[in-house]
């Protein structure tokens, strides 16, 4: 019986041995999947965390903590993403995975969304953003992660600031708005508004700035000097960041009104009225192909809608109704449209028709404008909120 039991397991030892031989020579060592990663549109919100959806679906990808409420817009530059938090801080992030790469505490409120410059003057990436409290705008190296320079006013940096050729521009609520080198922060010229600029400048490649104030006016100044060329009133604050397009100017006001300005001779070529005031930056879109021709301005307005107004004429396209105010400014990228509101939803629609194509919730207000990583390294896809329009 006892050598019976043997013979079974040595048998049994032969024949596992024999097993594991033959499956080493039939599985390969495994290599790790390589990360497929897809364009990305982040938004932040007043539940403090800052969200990454997938442009198409409207999938959450991840969200990170930012410890504070995100009112100013993202920034994507090169393969990092910034995230401004109003407590003082500035979160560097891998722009894919939503991983911190560094804390930057600048102090103050920050409510000023960032612009971004890249390859400055070393072929390092820079980021300029104001602040309140401090009443600052800073200069940071992005690359070296050091501070440039600063520069302070006598009021919060609340305005956005943008870049022309060597000067940053910005707006100040000690009523000024202000240009400086871009190099070492000095001062070229400053000009004065009769109230707090809160609107964030943007340009045309005629030479002008463009920019609202709290004195219910929009200015139009020459850019290198700062003179005025012409200045156009409303019926209230101009809060919105104006966009310029093929010769006009287009922006909002407390009055509730979406004005179209002609940029040569400061004439009215339209306006349409929304039913309460307009803190939302209007941005520009075309498709003109042989299927359609549809030249647009989106903007969004305090009486809870998202607009799409004909550019020519001033007739209105489309109306999106959301349940809360649209304090966000839209972004359009790949012929989708993208907003938050104070409903805490995330909207996509098609631009052309403003059918909701998907939503996302947030758990959270949202103020800040949506921004696009393409994965293409660049920061070009933002809402006008930064100044940036496509001019």
């Amino acid at each position: 019986m006892q050598l019976r039991l043997t013979n079974l397991l040595l048998a049994l030892i032969g024949t596992v041995a024999l097993f594991t031989t033959s499956c080493k020579k039939d599985f390969s060592k495994d290599e790790p999947f390589t990360p497929v990663y897809t364009s990305t549109v982040y938004i932040g919100s007043q539940n403090q965390f800052l969200y990454a959806f997938d442009l198409v679906t409207g999938q959450k990808k991840w969200e990170y903590y930012a410890g504070a409420n995100i009112q100013a817009s993202p920034l994507v530059l090169n393969d990092k993403l910034f995230v401004v938090a109003e407590n003082g801080f500035i979160h560097k992030l891998d722009a894919k995975t939503g991983t911190l790469v560094k804390k930057i505490n600048i102090g103050g409120t920050l409510l000023s969304s960032p612009y971004g410059e890249q390859k400055g003057k070393d072929g390092n990436d820079y980021i300029y953003i104001g602040t309140g409290n401090t009443n600052t705008l800073y200069a940071y190296d992005a690359t070296a992660d050091t501070m440039e320079w600063v520069f302070t006013t006598d009021g919060n940096v609340y305005s956005s600031p943008t870049l022309y050729d060597t000067l940053i521009l910005f707006g100040s609520y000690d009523g000024k708005v202000y240009a400086l080198d871009k190099e070492d922060g000095v001062k070229a010229w400053e000009f004065t508004t009769g109230g707090p600029v809160h609107s964030s400048p943007t340009t045309s490649n005629s030479g002008y700035v463009f920019v609202g104030s709290g004195d219910k006016n929009m200015y139009c100044l020459h850019v290198n000097t700062g003179l005025v060329n012409w200045q156009y009133a409303t019926g209230g604050i101009v809060q919105s960041s104006p966009m310029s397009y093929g010769g006009v100017t287009v922006f909002g006001s407390d009055d509730g009104y979406v004005y179209c300005v002609d940029d040569s001779s400061a004439t009215e070529r339209w306006k349409v009225k929304t039913g309460d005031r307009i803190l939302s930056s209007p941005t520009f879109w075309a498709k003109t192909d042989t299927a359609s021709n549809v030249q647009l301005v989106f903007v969004g307005s305090y009486d809870y809608n998202m607009y799409a107004i004909n550019i020519l004429d001033g007739s209105v396209k489309w109306q999106f109704p959301t349940k809360a105010i649209i304090k966000s400014s839209p972004l359009v990228f790949n012929d989708r449209l993208y907003f938050g509101t104070h409903e805490k939803y995330l909207f996509c629609v098609d631009p052309v028709n403003g059918d909701q194509l998907w939503k996302q919730n947030v758990n959270g207000l949202i103020e800040s404008s949506p921004v696009v990583d393409n994965l293409d390294n660049k920061s070009r896809y933002v809402s006008s909120i930064s100044g940036n329009s496509p001019n």
